[in-house]
Parts: C-alpha cells; structure tokens; sequence
C-alpha cells in the first residue's frame, strides 16, 4: 500500500543518512587524529634537536605557508645540528659560518632553530649564485634543494612566530598515548576472546569432519544396498 511504500521509504531514508553521518564523523576523527599527529611530531623534533616547541612550530609555519613540509624543517635542524656539532676550526663548516658573518661557538649555544633563522639571514646577503649554493650545501649536505627555499623564506619573514606552545604539544603527546594504550588494550582484549575460541573451534572442526566422514559412509552403504 501507499502507507507502507512511505514508510519503507522513511525507513531507508533513515538508514541512508545514519551511513552519512558515521562516515562523517569517522572521517572527522581521523582528521583529528592527524592533526594530534602533526602537533606531537614536534616533540620528536624536539627530542632530536634541542629545539623549542615553539620555535620549531614557527618554521614549520613558514615551510607550510610557503609550499615546503615539516620534514624539511626536521631534514634542516638535524643537519644543521650535525654539522656544527661536528665543526673543528679551520674546517669546512667553520669557514662556511664565518664567511656569512657568524661563528660556530655562538651558533652551538643558540636554539637550533634560531641558529637556522640567524644562518638564513645571513645567506640573504649573497647572490643567488655558486657561491651561495656552495655554502649551503656546506652547511646542509645533500639536502639543498630542499633547504634553500625555505632559508630564503625564513630570512624574508625576519623572525620566529610560533603557533604551538609546548604544553599543546604536551598534551597532544599524552593524548596519543592515551589513544596507543587503548589500542593495545583492545588487541589484548581481542586476544584473550580469540584465544578461548580457537580450542573450542578446533574441535568443531574435526568434530564435522568426522561427521561429514561417517554421513559420506551411510550413503555410501545405503545406496550400495538400494
């Protein structure tokens, strides 16, 4: 009847948009998820470098507005970390420093990322030419092509402007760990049920097995006898 047209009509209405709505809210949480992701990646950097929360967050604002990635910024912290850490006098990475006006010991008690800041300044001064790209190099090994746009921009901006704090990054760690040990409780969970299914399974297994063995060996004799 008409009624009960409208009625599955509404009924799949309904279903229709219940679908929609789980879709939208799974793809919100996994957008939310990465977000979570991309500010506790900060930590990591942090870890690595020495760096603050907020500085780091301020270059990674300056690659992302400007086409680069944070993998950039971490590829450019931890070179720059390595090679002035490495840095000897008279060497190569010395004469690079001195020759944009700084020096490596005041370089190693700065914040990594401001020693990046104070290094693209100081690379703005030349010529987009050989000897630019030879520096940089110098300083940042293989990683050039990457590095040097983004030098370019920082030097343009002039300053460090964060957009993270150190306690969202905080949080944003402790909520992945929140997130990790739900995780692991639920496979342990998952675990514990499969494991006293798995007994019980075997042996229904070769229990139809056994069945479906003798049931093939009636018919066989019933119709041997038929």
């Amino acid at each position: 009847t008409a009624s009960q047209e409208s009625m599955a009509a509404g009924f799949t209405a309904i279903r229709v948009g219940a679908l929609a709505a789980a879709a939208a809210i799974g793809a919100f949480g996994a957008a939310f998820k990465n977000i979570v992701n991309g500010i506790d990646a900060l930590n990591d950097l942090k870890d690595a470098t020495g760096a603050s929360i907020e500085n780091i967050s301020a270059l990674e604002d300056v690659a992302l507005r400007t086409g680069a990635s944070f993998d950039t910024v971490s590829t450019s912290l931890i070179k720059l970390n390595q090679g002035l850490n490495s840095a000897k006098p008279g060497s190569d990475t010395e004469n690079a420093i001195k020759a944009i006006g700084l020096s490596v010991k005041d370089l190693k008690a700065l914040d990594p990322a401001e020693a990046f800041r104070q290094i693209a300044g100081g690379l703005s001064g030349f010529s987009d030419d050989a000897n630019k790209a030879r520096l940089t190099q110098e300083l940042f090994g293989k990683s050039l092509k990457e590095v040097a746009p983004l030098l370019k921009d920082v030097a343009e901006q002039g300053k460090l402007n964060s957009t993270v704090t150190t306690e969202q990054a905080e949080a944003a760690e402790t909520l992945n760990k929140h997130y990790s040990s739900l995780q692991k409780n639920v496979t342990d969970l998952a675990r514990s049920i499969a494991g006293e299914l798995i007994p019980s399974l075997n042996s229904l297994a070769v229990e139809m097995a056994a069945a479906k063995k003798t049931s093939i060996g009636f018919w066989d004799g019933f119709l041997t006898q038929g």
